[in-house]
C-alpha cells in the first residue's frame, strides 16, 4: 500500500504527454480547443509547437500542480512572440469569462497577468520581485539586452536571471532568440536548467527554419 507521501508525490507529478493528437486534443481545457489559433501569418514549420502552447494553457486554467513553464528558442522571425501572445490572450479570454479564478481564503480573485519587454520593464531594480507575485506574466525575447557585457546589458541579464529564478513554481511564458545552450552560457546556467524542470514545456525551433519574413 502506497505512503501519505508517495500519494502526494503521484498527485503533484506533471501527467505524461498524450499518446496520439487525437488523446491530446481530447485532453484539453474546451475552451483551449476552441480558441481560434491563428498560423497564417508566420512561418508554418511553427505549427508544431502548438500542442506544447494549448497544454500549457489547459494547465493553467485547471490549475495543476506543479506549476510550470512553456518557452520557444530559436531563431527570430519564426512567430514566437505571435504564438505565445495568443497563449496570453486565450488565458486572458479564459480568466474574462470566468473559466479561471484564482482561490482565496474568502472567495475567488481573478488572475493577474502580465506581458514584459525586459530591456524596457526591469529597469527599475523593484520590478523583478514586483512581477514574480503574478500569477503568469509572458517575458518577451529574454536575449534582448542581455548580450553585452556590460552596463546596460549585464544590469538587464541580472534583472532577467533574478526574475526567472523568482519565478520557479510558477505559470511562465517566454521566448528567445537564443538556445537553451546559449541561454545557459550568456545569461544564468540555473535558468536553462529549469527550462525543462519539473514537466515544463521547451520547444527549440530548428535553425533551419527561416525567417518567415526573409522570402
Amino acid at each position: 500500500m502506497p505512503t501519505p507521501a508517495q500519494i502526494m508525490r503521484a498527485a503533484a507529478a506533471p501527467k505524461p504527454p498524450p499518446a496520439t493528437p487525437e488523446e491530446a486534443l481530447a485532453d484539453l481545457h474546451p475552451h483551449v480547443a476552441a480558441w481560434p489559433w491563428r498560423f497564417e501569418v508566420y512561418h508554418p514549420g511553427l505549427r508544431e509547437v502548438l500542442p506544447s502552447v494549448q497544454a500549457f494553457c489547459s494547465a493553467v486554467i485547471r490549475r495543476e500542480q506543479p506549476r510550470r513553464w512553456v518557452s520557444l528558442l530559436g531563431p527570430s522571425g519564426v512567430g514566437k512572440t505571435h504564438v505565445l501572445k495568443q497563449a496570453l490572450a486565450c488565458l486572458q479570454s479564459a480568466a474574462a469569462r470566468g473559466h479561471w479564478k484564482i482561490p482565496t481564503p474568502t472567495g475567488h480573485r481573478g488572475p493577474q497577468m502580465a506581458h514584459l519587454i525586459p530591456a524596457v520593464d526591469l529597469e527599475d531594480f523593484r520590478a523583478a520581485r514586483d512581477y514574480a507575485k503574478y500569477d503568469v506574466i509572458y517575458i518577451e525575447d529574454i536575449g534582448s539586452g542581455a548580450a553585452l557585457d556590460k552596463g546596460a546589458g549585464a544590469v538587464t541579464r541580472n534583472r532577467i536571471a533574478e526574475l526567472l529564478q523568482l519565478r520557479s513554481g510558477k505559470w511562465t511564458l517566454l521566448d528567445a532568440n537564443l538556445y537553451r545552450r546559449e541561454i545557459e552560457q550568456q545569461i544564468d546556467g540555473r535558468i536553462a536548467s529549469r527550462l525543462k524542470r519539473d514537466g515544463s514545456w521547451m520547444v527549440e525551433v530548428p535553425m533551419g527554419v527561416p525567417d518567415y519574413w526573409d522570402r
